[in-house]
């Protein structure tokens, strides 16, 4: 997949969730749509996140990284 369109996949994610998802969840929703990241899920993550697509921080109760629109 695409950088574009795995951005608009994130998000969609994202939105569908309708609350902040930890970076398993996130790829756990890409492999059941049969899809990868361009790179690793965590830095495509991030990368997004440094973009201002998405937010990201880390979670204490969850121990993972969290990711939210």
């Amino acid at each position: 997949m695409k950088g574009s369109e795995a951005d608009q996949l994130i998000i969609k994610i994202l939105k569908e969730a309708g609350q902040p998802l930890t970076t398993r969840e996130i790829q756990t929703e890409t492999e059941k749509k049969m899809v990868r990241c361009p790179d690793s899920t965590v830095v495509f993550l991030n990368k997004l996140r440094v973009k201002g697509t998405i937010k990201g921080e880390m979670s204490k109760e969850k121990k993972a990284w969290i990711w939210w629109i």
